[in-house]
């Protein structure tokens, strides 16, 4: 991010075992931060889906959600994607 403004998305491929969670892999971490600090920009935020669930925080992603100041984007794909931010 510059201030508001998203410069580049950066996704990054799940490493955990578990269907039903997500753990970012540490080099696809380490890729897009080297990249958004060589460029001047910060990184702001997340976005995952809940392919089976529905468009909300749940108690793991608020457990994960280390940073306040980042955006956290959850898609649903149960029926009508649907997208929540938080």
């Amino acid at each position: 991010m510059d201030g508001d403004l998203v410069m580049k998305v950066y996704p990054a491929r799940n490493v955990g075992p578990s269907p039903t969670s997500y753990t970012v892999d540490p080099e696809d971490h380490y890729r897009a931060l080297h990249d958004a600090e060589s460029n001047g920009w910060r990184l702001g935020g997340v976005f995952h889906s809940h392919p089976n669930g529905p468009a909300e925080m749940s108690p793991t992603d608020l457990e994960k959600a280390l940073d306040p100041d980042w955006v956290y984007v959850v898609v649903s794909l149960r029926g009508e994607p649907t997208i929540v931010v938080r």
